[in-house]
């Protein structure tokens, strides 16, 4: 029997410490336009002239209508559109701690 170092408290993932979704769209540049639960925006995955980004701004969630381009959260768009690994990602969100 292997003996496994549990690396819990060593390295985690902090999702309070991910930036609200507001905050994070109008740093990415993106107008948010609408009311209500689902906003919309200039889609940066595709050429787009027409608003076709839909963005949840409670969550973070994202779906286009054109290129299909979606995911859940502030850091599913970031991974993406960087094309980031998780922990690459959660790092350039400050959402991931080291810890002793």
């Amino acid at each position: 029997m292997r003996n496994a170092t549990p690396t819990r408290g060593r390295f985690s993932f902090r999702r309070d410490r991910l930036p609200t979704p507001a905050d994070y769209y109008a740093a990415q540049g993106l107008q948010l336009t609408g009311r209500g639960a689902w906003r919309n925006a200039v889609c940066p995955f595709h050429k787009d002239t027409h608003p076709s980004l839909r963005v949840r701004i409670e969550t973070g969630a994202f779906r286009c209508m054109v290129c299909g381009a979606h995911g859940g959260d502030v850091l599913a768009f970031h991974m993406k559109r960087y094309g980031l690994r998780f922990i690459e990602a959660t790092k350039a969100l400050g959402a991931w701690e080291i810890g002793r």
